[in-house]
């Protein structure tokens, strides 16, 4: 294969019995209008149906290629060593569980094509969340540093990088302060350094959204607590974003039930 324009790397700790979710991922990558790429899947720690999977499939298209450096068992280890063996002068991101639509690459690619001051690009996602219901998460075009104040603008599995805009902050971090964080200490570096990115306003990817709370225990919520010290305090904007800093903390001593009622109407779910 010629050297390919997009590198899609993926982090898998796939653990279900039912690889159907894995399967459904990997073949929405595959079937890609635009198919000059290769596909980096780091997978250690997963079930052995999941790597069984996943073998099958590198030996069936060569743009698939597995990376087990052993013991990446976090998520931005295991996208840093997609990275280091990345090809592609664009970076596209995808989860184990989530589904891009045929026409995402090609339409962010001439996104980035097409603005030479845009470093990123992701698009409005469709939510698909474990009760069952569905609702379209419309994102702000152009983000702005305020913007990440009370959430993320941005869904990190459905992004495309510029490859040189990601080598410029070394990568993901990997220190346990960014655990669960990393997609939001990354993208505000980058803001640090003058990249800054753009939503489509198409949905043009589904988004298996976690329950309300997620996984993150209290301990992971201080050190998002940390990070965004850490990255406001970057951007010079702290005392603006001082009264979101605690949020993680706030929302984690919500009830389930209120916090899921939040997030519905946030994403224009019912309920």
């Amino acid at each position: 294969m010629s050297v390919p324009q997009i590198s899609v790397v993926m982090g898998v700790y796939y653990q279900r019995a039912d690889t159907g979710l894995l399967r459904r991922s990997v073949d929405s990558i595959l079937a890609q209008d635009f198919s000059e790429f290769e596909f980096l899947i780091c997978d250690d720690g997963s079930s052995e149906a999941a790597k069984a999977l996943l073998e099958e499939y590198a030996e069936k298209d060569g743009r698939v290629r597995l990376i087990r450096p052993g013991g990446a068992l976090r998520l931005p280890v295991k996208l840093n060593a997609c990275l280091r063996e990345a090809k592609g002068c664009l970076i596209a991101r995808m989860d184990d569980d989530d589904y891009s639509r045929p026409d995402r690459f090609g339409k962010q690619r001439k996104a980035l094509i097409e603005r030479e001051d845009i470093s990123f690009v992701g698009c409005n996602v469709l939510l698909c969340m474990a009760s069952g219901e569905q609702g379209t998460r419309v994102l702000p075009e152009f983000p702005r540093v305020s913007d990440f104040y009370m959430t993320q603008p941005y869904v990190h599995p459905a992004l495309l990088f510029r490859k040189s805009a990601l080598d410029a902050v070394n990568g993901y971090c990997e220190e346990l302060y960014c655990d669960l964080c990393e997609d939001y200490d990354l993208l505000l570096r980058l803001y640090a350094k003058g990249f800054i990115g753009m939503n489509l306003q198409e949905t043009l990817f589904d988004y298996t959204a976690p329950n309300a709370r997620g996984n993150r225990t209290m301990r992971h919520r201080w050190r998002e607590v940390e990070t965004r010290c850490r990255r406001f305090s970057e951007l010079g904007v702290f005392w603006k974003a001082l009264p979101y800093v605690a949020k993680p903390l706030a929302v984690g001593l919500l009830p389930e039930r209120l916090l899921e009622r939040i997030k519905n109407r946030r994403d224009g779910l019912n309920g």
